[in-house]
């Protein structure tokens, strides 16, 4: 990504979406970086990425999935998500605002929420949680969404 050869102060927005965690974890500093640089200034670079301090990430939740599943498989695609705290670096060249965007990954919406009109009333009442207490969804579910806004 950073190799790739884009105008400086071109886009009026830019976008990530479940893709800075698959690049390797000592390279993602730059994609950022190179998205920041093609970006106007005061405009926004929008991340959703992932966070390693999730709920389900705690240890009991991942010694029970370990007791469930007949195997472990690991998944083949890499996944290294930084903490919240690493987008502080970006603070010389952009503010930075962290929100929740989504509390659970598809498997755990499909598992724990069904597809009706309870589900719909269900993530209604998810929705107005994340709007009401922010910081605690960020912190502690599955993706939250940087945005930087360029300096």
């Amino acid at each position: 990504m950073a190799g790739l050869k884009l105008k400086e102060n071109f886009f009026d927005c830019t976008l990530s979406l479940h893709t800075l965690f698959h690049i390797d974890k000592d390279r993602q500093e730059e994609a950022v970086r190179k998205l920041i640089s093609v970006t106007k200034q005061g405009k926004p670079v929008i991340i959703i990425y992932g966070n390693p301090h999730t709920w389900a990430a705690s240890t009991p939740v991942r010694l029970l999935k370990k007791l469930i599943r007949k195997s472990n498989e690991a998944s083949n695609i890499y996944y290294h998500p930084h903490p919240l705290n690493w987008w502080n670096r970006f603070r010389d060249v952009a503010d930075i605002k962290i929100l929740p965007w989504r509390s659970f990954g598809s498997g755990h919406q499909k598992r724990l929420i069904p597809d009706n009109r309870l589900g719909k009333r269900m993530f209604s009442i998810l929705f107005t949680l994340e709007d009401t207490f922010p910081h605690f969804f960020t912190n502690h579910c599955f993706f939250p969404m940087i945005i930087l806004t360029k300096r």
